[in-house]
């Protein structure tokens, strides 16, 4: 739906917060149907539901009829349905129902009511709310026009990676709109939103970089940044990477198409938030849709016209390089036995269980595995609460498996990545909490006091205390100590491996795409520790690459047929006979893929998605793969979807305590095999 004043707002797929145990039943019914498809029977299940005033089926209900998923598109009753969930609290239906008001979908058209749902949203933490308050109060009339509170908003959207709101944010500074003018701001702002993808941000840079406002003139820069926005879609590009060439070097210009076609957005758009912490894997990843690129408004025209040129200020101070941790080793062979397990996301309590399931640990959480191997994937790290004892528990297994001649690898993962170079989107109040100590509450009341005195020596605009506090909760501090490149989880982190061989199995964390088929174990790893340990090396780099090991999911999701070919010539190149990878859901149970060329081994073992506790990991003895489910070795199937598939899947549910979380799974298996 057309968004608020000109903007692409998407709404939010779905909320599925736990249902009560009178409603759990056929809650799950209508979510099983909607995954299938059969949208008239997810209606018919979650509309009894929403009469009886169950809030997460009223929302779903007011999304259906807002879609016109199994019944006709109608957003006067889908507003109505929005109301009883937002009523109810539900920060998703708070959203949706704001963009009604913003669009006049269903319900009459009001700036007011728009801005008291989003505010609703905003507060509890969707920051597409936030980003529409702010243009409501940047663009609004009257008492609503209210540049003070733009600027707040936006800023606490961009701070949380809404592309659109820093790019608004970086619109405000370069213009002086409400804010004095600075064009270092709008710089980073503008900078931030590019990095994330946004080409109106892009074209605002190359134009800041052409007219030498607030950086030295580059025509280079100014050029690449034309190209990207051009290939973004930015209408204005066109024209801007014609007058840039015209005042270029032949060589110059082939110097910076070199830069465009080797760089790739570094930041991933942030997707409107819920609360959705104990909904089913499955269904949460499915639960926001990615914003769609914002349609070209006015603010895109800000800067269309080019101002005089000014004198070149100093240019800006570059951070010093730091060295790449020495190569570790990555090839072991004569392993007999290897337990992999996938992504832990701060559950201690089930990754324990599953490590002396296998027979790793014992009791006492002490290695017992003799001179058996473990691999965790990554991911060790965020959502979950208890992080700091997971990472503790693998630094003792490390030492005392080599003791025994045995081993512990933990890998680097995009989790892992970010909690080091600062982005902490998912990091959770219980991860903040274990760092805490008795002087946390000073510590920090010292570094507001400094965060107050520096934004004002600069004259900038800061976070009201409390909105810094929320984000700076007691602990912060020693969390980013902690992950810092002298704190013991940054060094510990740092110097791990991304990517490994144990005989005829590579491990590693997401996956590898086609660009990479002919790198070294050691240039991978070498060339991720480096950019951990220089994070003016991220920028392009293999860490933040969609591509790389730490993000790539094309050979968990993408099509076989198409991608069969790179997953051979990796097997090939790295001589191996299996990949292993964690990062992708595997719904629940080890999962192979290609004929078994690939494994999937993220469970979704943390109880925060669904509250279930899944038991299981990847076996691999005498080079043969197996799968351990709550501790019985099980024959790991070779296809995904086939009927040995089934047969595994039947005898894993079967140890499971009722209900299974592979029941689904299963009854889709079986619908598509009759």
């Amino acid at each position: 739906m057309d968004c608020l004043l000109g903007r692409n707002v998407k709404t939010i797929a779905f909320l599925l917060l736990a249902a009560g145990l009178a409603v759990a039943a056929d809650f799950q019914a209508g979510l099983a149907a909607y995954n299938k498809g059969d949208f008239a029977t997810a209606l018919k299940e979650w509309q009894p539901l929403a009469e009886q005033g169950d809030a997460n089926s009223q929302y779903n209900l007011g999304l259906l009829y807002a879609r016109g998923q199994g019944v006709a598109q109608d957003y006067k009753q889908a507003a109505a349905w929005y109301e009883k969930a937002a009523n109810q609290g539900v920060p998703a239906a708070e959203y949706n129902l704001g963009v009604m008001y913003a669009n006049g979908e269903g319900v009459p058209k009001s700036s007011e009511d728009a801005e008291k749902w989003f505010l609703k949203a905003a507060q509890k933490g969707v920051s597409d709310a936030a980003s529409n308050l702010g243009t409501i109060y940047s663009e609004g009339e009257g008492a609503f026009k209210n540049y003070s509170e733009a600027e707040k908003w936006y800023r606490q959207a961009a701070g949380k990676g809404v592309a659109s709101a820093a790019f608004n944010l970086g619109v405000m500074y370069d213009i002086g709109q409400g804010v004095p003018k600075d064009y270092k701001q709008a710089i980073e702002w503008y900078q931030k939103a590019a990095d994330a993808g946004y080409p109106a941000a892009m074209t605002n840079l190359g134009i800041l970089y052409y007219n030498a406002q607030g950086v030295k003139r580059d025509l280079i820069q100014a050029y690449c940044w034309f190209q990207r926005a051009q290939k973004g879609g930015d209408p204005r590009a066109s024209d801007l990477v014609t007058v840039a060439a015209s005042k270029m070097r032949p060589g110059d210009i082939k110097k910076a198409q070199a830069q465009v076609d080797s760089w790739h957005p570094t930041n991933k758009p942030a997707t409107v938030e819920t609360a959705a912490l104990f909904a089913p894997r499955q269904a949460q990843e499915q639960a926001v849709a990615k914003p769609q690129p914002p349609q070209q408004d006015q603010k895109d025209q800000t800067q269309t016209q080019g101002t005089a040129e000014r004198a070149a200020p100093a240019a800006a101070e570059t951070a010093p390089k730091s060295p790449a941790a020495a190569t570790q080793q990555d090839v072991w062979t004569g392993v007999q036995r290897i337990i992999a397990v996938g992504d832990v996301h701060g559950d201690f309590e089930q990754f324990a269980l599953i490590l002396k399931s296998a027979g790793l640990i014992d009791d006492k959480g002490d290695w017992v595995g003799g001179t058996a191997h473990l691999v965790q994937t990554g991911d060790v790290v965020d959502r979950g609460p208890d992080s700091r004892a997971v990472m503790d528990l693998l630094m003792k297994l490390e030492k005392q498996a080599a003791a025994a001649g045995g081993g512990v690898h933990c890998l680097i993962g995009n989790h892992e990545a970010m909690d080091v170079y600062g982005d902490l989107r998912y990091v959770s109040p219980g991860e903040y909490s274990a760092f805490r100590t008795e002087n946390s509450e000073a510590a920090r009341a010292t570094s507001y006091k400094e965060y107050h005195e520096a934004m004002t020596a600069a004259s900038k605009p800061e976070m009201d205390r409390s909105e810094w506090e929320l984000e700076h909760p007691p602990g912060f501090a020693e969390h980013r100590e902690a992950f810092g490149p002298e704190g013991v989880y940054g060094k510990w982190i740092r110097g791990h491996n991304t990517i490994i061989k144990i005989d005829r199995t590579l491990f590693l964390h997401a996956g590898l795409g086609e660009k990479y088929e002919d790198w070294t174990l050691d240039r991978i790893n070498d060339e991720v520790r480096k950019e951990l340990n220089d994070f003016t090396e991220l920028h392009g780099g293999v860490v933040t690459d969609e591509q790389g090991p730490l993000w790539y999911r094309g050979l968990a999701t993408g099509d076989e047929k198409a991608l069969e070919p790179v997953v051979d010539a990796l097997l090939k190149h790295f001589d191996v006979d299996r990949i292993v990878i964690g990062h992708s859901y595997a719904r629940a149970a080890i999962t192979p893929r290609f004929d078994g060329k690939v494994v999937l081994i993220d469970i979704g073992i943390s109880r925060v998605y669904d509250n279930i506790g899944k038991v299981g990991a990847l076996e691999i003895k005498d080079g043969k793969a197996l799968a351990i489910h709550r501790g019985v070795e099980l024959p790991l199937p070779t296809d995904e979807n086939g009927p040995s598939m089934l047969e595994y899947l039947k005898k894993a549910a079967a140890l499971d305590p009722k209900p299974s979380p592979l029941e689904p799974r299963i009854e889709e298996l079986e619908k598509n095999q009759h």
